[in-house]
């Protein structure tokens, strides 16, 4: 009944962070002469007030304990477990958590393990990343019947706690995992013994926008051209990406669909394409990405009807960074390709 119960609790809170989730998702895009909110495929990468703040998860997953210690557990080796979890991220690499596991019938007694500790983070790709876990475990168990049986756990105990896991990010809040928790030296009546517990989850993260902010600065286009539309237009363009990415994303296309526009109403209208990158990585890599994020801003343009005569496309890594109006120039204004309209 108790892992019923708390199975319940873990599917609620999933249910609320995925719900909240799509009610953020459904929100308008709002807009201001200085600032663009706009959608984008992220995940694992850097966001204006993304790297910081609350979470909470839940996960159902199985306990287990090696062949050699199964003695200690009655013979057992095996039982179904839940956790449900919270904790707050100073950045996008470091955190602190929380959980509480529920693990029932194993060797006879129901395991409870509340943890607190540490948690590092490391993105591997766009929405891919995995984390590591340190901390300690206080273990209560409910024996359910010690006089009838030779094993037993002591009614609480500590233990040292070690996790690794992979987490996939769906939305800007939303991500799912997969991991194994390890606890050292359990004491039983029989001695210590290791537990591992493997498990798939949900976490929700807390004040994440439904779209990433893009810093941008409006000005009057240059040249006056007589045009039978109003085209809305824009002099200067920055078109974010995340690490390591060269290739077009939702918000690169959007835009460049108004470069294209305006550039077709004005005949005149020429355009500078810089290829840029932040610190992270070695010269010689970001020459190579920037020059590839401002030859795929090219190839586009010209797949679109821009003539390639029409475009100056070049690349400074990061040897010429974005001057913007903020005090903190972050990296994703850096990871960017900048439009210029003349």
């Amino acid at each position: 009944m108790k892992l019923k119960s708390l199975s319940l609790a873990v599917v609620a809170a999933l249910s609320l962070g995925v719900a909240t989730s799509a009610m953020a998702a459904d929100a308008p895009a709002t807009a201001t002469n200085n600032t663009a909110l706009t959608q984008s495929a992220a995940t694992g990468h850097w966001y204006a007030g993304q790297g910081h703040g609350f979470w909470v998860g839940g996960a159902l997953g199985m306990g287990y304990v090696g062949s050699a210690d199964s003695a200690a557990f009655n013979g057992q080796t095996s039982a179904p477990s839940a956790k449900l979890d919270a904790g707050y991220d100073f950045n996008q690499y470091v955190g602190v958590y929380a959980s509480y596991d529920f693990m029932h019938d194993l060797g006879n007694s129901d395991l409870n393990l509340a943890t607190v500790g540490i948690k590092g983070n490391l993105p591997l790709t766009q929405k891919l990343s995995a984390f590591a876990k340190v901390g300690g475990t206080y273990i209560y168990a409910n024996d359910k019947d010690v006089n009838t049986n030779l094993f037993h756990m002591h009614s609480d105990s500590f233990s040292a706690t070690a996790g690794l896991g992979l987490s996939y990010q769906i939305t800007n809040a939303l991500s799912t995992q997969i991991g194994a928790d390890y606890y050292q030296n359990l004491r039983t009546s029989h001695g210590h013994a290791d537990l591992t517990q493997a498990y798939w989850g949900m976490t929700y993260k807390f004040g994440q926008p439904a779209t990433p902010v893009i810093v941008t600065n409006t000005v009057e286009v240059v040249k006056e051209v007589a045009v039978e539309a109003q085209i809305p237009t824009r002099s200067s363009y920055v078109l974010p990406y995340q690490n390591g990415q060269t290739k077009l994303n939702d918000y690169g296309r959007y835009n460049l669909g108004e470069v294209v526009a305006t550039m077709q109403a004005n005949p005149e209208v020429t355009a500078q394409i810089i290829g840029r990158t932040d610190k992270v990585g070695s010269q010689a890599i970001n020459d190579k990405i920037s020059a590839k994020r401002a030859a795929n801003v090219a190839s586009f343009l010209e797949a679109n009807g821009v003539s390639a005569s029409r475009l100056t496309v070049s690349h400074v890594a990061n040897s010429n960074p974005i001057q913007t109006n903020s005090a903190d120039s972050t990296n994703y204004v850096q990871r960017s390709v900048q439009i210029i309209l003349k």
